[in-house]
């Protein structure tokens, strides 16, 4: 705010300047007090400290305090206590045009009641308490190196103990006593590895009376798998782990398959990785280890920022949250003007965007896996070495300044180390993977199964085509026969007829002029004609249907053979009954929609079916009215007539089956799905181009890859020309293979219909395959020395236009450098901030409260925290040894610190009035368990838990019932598992802090979940289990040190006893079934409800 007036303006009347201030003013009352640090300051930081503070001085004006604001700046004092007419501060916040403060671009201006408070202020004296001038911003405590201060003297070993004791006793603060044995194992359990102890691992350390006892649990934690699993959720949230999102298959948001990212964390941790070469790893491993499948896991980090419709929203969150995850930085206040708090400039932004500039995603090949859609290695690359960064004007990425592209550089208060990027020459695997042995062997074998396939697919249509010649010549020799004139089957079943017919199964009876057929159930009951029955026939059937379990279906089959067999027939099930024509085909059952007609069928109730057969078409009409028509789709062999009934019991009346008259007229049918003995050879030819053309496919990938092997080897330049060359040939020979057979495709499609509109639909397509056959047969007499390379790898969409072309381009063989200078850059031990931000995280899941309480804020807004000598002495000894997480685990939970109750019953009063807050850490926090350890607990203690390491994510809404632990559900914006969401469960987009809240839907929850009424049900089974003959009094103790890890107080026991008692009582008098169990469920349910079960105490 530069307060330097202009000559027009210093002549301005004092009159006139106090008309002006009066208009403006709203006025206070009289007696108010304007209070300076409630009203003033802050108005003061909101308004001027962007241009008038230690971080910059317009005019060489601060406005911090009251004493900087006497001294003034260019244009002299900015206040003039008592005369607001005379204080240049006023009038700049009054004035308008070029004189107004702040300016347009920096802000809105002061409303008239702000302006009034000011105005007020300074009339009543301008008074504040004394404040102390901030010092320079690189002078800040968050700023300067880390220094691991002596330790006082004293008894402590630990020096987390030393140190917090030392204050406590300047304090004089009394710690609690210890926590129980039980009470901490459970605690140490639950923080370390996020599943509760075994009764008998309690009973174990309870009982262990080695000194070293707990260090020994501590270390066997430690070297759990669960311990990267549970920490792998804690660091899953700091660095925002998110699967991927989008609409349908389009990936919007996030990568698919992110979850390799997630098992390299665990990975990482549990083998005790060193957090900053973790660090470099997310930010840079294709440039730091670029053939390493395994580091390249870490990169997810990057990729997970992914968004496809805009890449400044993509890299915006990307500076922010790897300032905030890395740095406790807030660099996205920086990018429309220069951070109002922090020494980072606009510019600091946008070249901080410019390491990143570069950096692309794609979809890398795993062994084993060429579907990159099945499994995939999601992870970074540099795909624009050459994309430059301009300044985005106020932020408006539609108006960038193009006069200078800003140069890839950290923040410029940071002076320990000079950044330098380097660009890094890749090795050929990192830039075309597809040369990888693996990817060869593994393309190479799915083009042999393409092979098979289609070889497979050949060998049916041989077949088909030769049961269609032979059924062809049966037809031809058929039809040369002569039709017998007189009827082929006539029955009344009067009487038995064994020359007509050969009984089956079923239980049979003639009766009073009728077959009865009685057996019902599961199963067919027929009558089989002794002869083969004519080629075209027409039958009449009269019968009805008495009974049945269900399908109660009764009719007539025909061309009867031992596996085949077309058949019609009436079924009154209920629902649905219908008449229908079916057929079977290689002991194989089908019933075609087409051959399904709805009709009301009742038991006892008449029904005449007449049946005409000519070749494939079947007519049926029931009690004389045309019923259907169908085309079977089978070719038709000789065979005998079946009267059948399944699961029905029936009366046959009579049945008449005569040759079909060659002038019957048949309604015509619908066509048929399979196909005729023309089409059947253009099938057979479309099957062996496809044969073909798989083989071709298979010989232009090993082409392709001796090409593309020979382009990074030492061979003549001749040799590589010449297997250019071979590639190419064999790819156009495998072009020519693909045209022909999308031809004989459509000729054999064309062959198989009769609609006008497919047919013309169809001589369209084949003129276009033609053109390409005519240019593919071109092609192979000169084919060049251009061949696709073999295309392993997936460019992620730059965004929803980006074409095939575009996103084929093959990757650069350099990478800019940028991001693995920067990882060292922030990773270099004189980095004041890296330590100590993730010292602070681990502490706050350790203890319950950070050391620095804005987890994300380590810029001038945050105080110099209580226990810096603490914060600063772990973050030395972190990085002195190796950053290890595992050392710092270690030394925080060996500590007494972390060893004491938190309870404060019996804490000392004065302690307990002085420090409430437990700032002094003279008792432990309690904490509530996340939603994951409350899930997991409940599976663990049922005994069902899978601890498999691992894997895809597991979809909530398809296997809700997983066994397996809850970090391993998939997790984005679309798709959560609901238990978890209902306990404060990580926010996608930003979770640095779990939120702990109490709200009804978690009792709810808790009482009502499936999992918890599951699980308790289970843990009551297992606790049965183990002691069978358990008295209640026996079930409560054991309840209470499965559940909450401890021993029951007296009148806990006896309340537990009453409820079961009385809940006894009550479903005896109800009279249900196992009164004792389902009392002893109630109160394992009740103890997973219970505060001191999701308490980590």
């Amino acid at each position: 705010m530069k307060i330097r007036l202009s000559e027009p303006i210093r002549t301005v009347s004092v009159l006139g300047l106090l008309i002006l201030i009066s208009a403006s003013a709203h006025r206070l009352p009289a007696a108010e007090q304007v209070d300076y640090l409630k009203q003033i300051k802050p108005l003061l930081t909101e308004k001027c400290y962007a241009c008038h503070s230690a971080l910059k001085q317009e005019a060489e004006l601060r406005v911090e305090t009251r004493a900087l604001m006497l001294s003034g700046g260019d244009s002299g004092a900015a206040i003039v206590p008592g005369k607001p007419d005379d204080s240049l501060l006023l009038y700049r916040i009054m004035a308008k045009g070029d004189e107004q403060m702040p300016p347009p671009e920096e802000g809105s201006r002061l409303t008239p009641h702000q302006i009034e408070l000011i105005k007020t202020w300074i009339q009543q004296g301008a008074n504040s308490p004394h404040e102390t001038i901030p010092g320079r911003p690189e002078d800040h405590w968050a700023f300067q190196p880390p220094l691991k201060a002596k330790l006082p003297a004293g008894k402590q070993a630990n020096p987390i103990d030393a140190l917090l004791s030392a204050k406590q006793q300047s304090e004089k603060l009394i710690p609690v006593a210890p926590a129980s044995r039980r009470v901490l194992l459970r605690r140490v359990y639950l923080d370390l590895i996020g599943l509760p102890p075994s009764p008998e691992e309690i009973e174990s350390f309870v009982n262990d009376t080695d000194p070293s006892a707990y260090a020994k649990v501590v270390d066997r934690l430690l070297a759990s798998p669960q311990y990267g699993e549970r920490w792998g959720r804690h660091w899953m949230d700091i660095w925002r782990y998110t699967d991927w999102y989008g609409l349908g298959k389009q990936l919007r948001y996030s990568q698919k398959h992110i979850w390799h990212w997630r098992d390299w964390i665990i990975e990482s941790l549990n083998r005790d990785s060193s957090y900053a070469e973790m660090v470099q790893d997310m930010l840079a491993a294709d440039e730091l280890k670029p053939t390493d499948h395994d580091a390249l896991r870490a990169t997810g980090f990057l990729a997970r920022h992914y968004y496809l419709f805009n890449r400044t929203t993509w890299l915006d969150s990307t500076l922010e949250h790897t300032s905030k995850a890395f740095l406790g930085l807030t660099m996205n206040c920086a990018k429309c003007h220069d951070h109002k708090y922090d020494p980072l400039t606009n510019a600091d932004y946008y070249q901080m965007r410019a390491i990143f500039e570069p950096y692309q995603v794609r979809l890398d090949p795993l062994p084993g896996e060429t579907d990159l859609e099945k499994d995939g290695l999601p992870r970074i690359f540099d795909a624009h070495n050459e994309a430059k960064t301009y300044v985005h004007i106020r932020g408006n990425e539609k108006d960038p300044d193009k006069s200078r592209a800003m140069q890839p550089s950290t923040p410029e208060i940071f002076k320990f180390q000079e950044y330098k990027p380097t660009p890094v020459s890749l090795p050929a695997t990192a830039h075309h993977p597809a040369i990888q042995e693996f990817v060869r062997k593994d393309q190479l074998q799915a083009a042999d199964e393409k092979i098979a396939q289609a070889r497979s697919s050949q060998q049916k249509s041989e077949q088909q085509l030769a049961k269609l010649e032979q059924a062809a010549q049966t037809q031809v020799a058929q039809a040369k026969s002569p039709v017998p004139e007189k009827p082929f089957l006539i029955d009344d079943f009067s009487k038995v007829n064994p020359k007509l017919w050969e009984l089956g199964p079923g239980q049979w009876s003639y009766q009073d002029g009728k077959l009865i057929q009685t057996k019902t159930g599961y199963g067919r009951a027929y009558l089989r004609s002794k002869a083969d029955h004519p080629q075209n026939f027409k039958a009449t059937f009269k019968f009805k249907t008495t009974g049945g379990d269900k399908w109660r279906s009764v009719g007539l089959a025909f061309d009867v053979t031992q596996n085949r067999e077309k058949m019609i027939y009436l079924s009154a099930v209920q629902p649905g009954s219908k008449l229908q024509v079916c057929y079977k085909e290689d002991a194989k059952s089908i019933y075609p929609s087409e051959g399904r007609h709805a009709f009301d069928v009742n038991l006892n109730q008449d029904y005449e079916l007449e049946i005409k057969v000519r070749d494939q078409l079947v007519n049926v009409a029931i009690n004389g009215e045309h019923a259907i028509s169908y085309s079977l789709p089978l070719v038709r062999e000789a065979g005998k007539i079946d009267l059948l009934a399944f699961d029905a019991a029936a009366e046959f009346d009579a049945v008449e089956i005569l040759p079909l008259a060659a002038d019957e007229k048949l309604i015509e049918g619908k066509q048929s799905a399979t196909p005729s003995l023309e089409v059947a050879r253009a099938q057979m030819k479309s099957a062996a181009a496809a044969l073909k053309s798989a083989e071709l496919y298979k010989a232009s990938l090993q082409a392709a890859f001796a090409a593309d092997q020979a382009a990074y080897s030492d061979l003549p330049e001749q040799e590589q020309t010449e297997l250019k060359q071979a590639a190419a040939l064999a790819a156009r020979q495998y072009e020519l293979a693909q045209a022909e057979e999308k031809m004989t495709q459509l000729q054999a499609k064309r062959k198989s219909t009769t609609k006008e509109a497919e047919l013309k639909k169809l001589d369209k397509e084949l003129q276009t395959a033609e053109n390409k056959l005519q240019a593919a047969q071109k092609a192979v007499s000169d084919p060049g020395e251009k061949y696709t390379r073999v295309r392993a790898s997936r460019k992620a969409l730059e965004g929803p236009a980006e074409t095939e072309a575009s996103r084929s381009q093959p990757y650069p063989t350099t990478s800019t450098g940028r991001r693995s200078a920067f990882a060292r850059w922030i990773t270099d031990r004189q980095n004041p901030l890296t330590a100590r931000v993730a010292v602070n995280h681990i502490w706050l899941r350790h203890f319950g409260q950070p050391l620095v309480e804005d987890v994300t804020d380590f810029g001038l807004r945050s105080k110099q925290p209580l226990h810096q000598d603490l914060l600063d002495w772990l973050a030395v000894d972190f990085m002195e040894h190796n950053w290890s997480m595992k050392h710092l685990h270690r030394l925080m939970v060996t500590s007494q610190a972390y060893q004491l109750s938190s309870s404060t019953r019996d804490a000392d009063p004065q302690t307990l009035k002085a420090d409430p807050a437990n700032t002094y850490y003279w008792r432990r926090n309690t904490v509530r368990m996340e939603s994951e350890v409350i899930r997991d607990s409940l599976l663990s203690l049922a005994g069902e838990l899978d601890l498999k390491l691992g894997g895809p994510t597991i979809d909530p809404d398809k296997n809700p019932e997983s066994k397996r632990r809850s970090l391993y559900f998939t997790y984005s914006r679309d798709s959560q598992e609901k238990f978890l969401s209902m306990f404060d469960a990580a926010d996608i987009f930003a979770c640095y802090r779990r939120q702990e809240s109490v709200v009804p839907q978690q009792a709810l929850a808790l009482a009502n979940s499936k999992v918890s009424l599951q699980m308790a049900r289970k843990i009551t089974a297992r606790l049965q289990k183990q002691a069978p003959e358990a008295s209640d009094e026996e079930f409560v103790q054991r309840a209470y040190e499965l559940i909450l890890c401890v021993e029951p107080t007296a009148e806990a026991q006896s309340l537990c006893l009453q409820a079961l008692s009385e809940t006894q009582s009550v479903l005896k008098a109800a009279k249900q079934k196992e009164p004792v169990w389902r009392s002893r469920e109630n109160l394992v349910h009740a103890l997973l409800n219970h505060n001191d079960f999701i308490t980590i105490r």
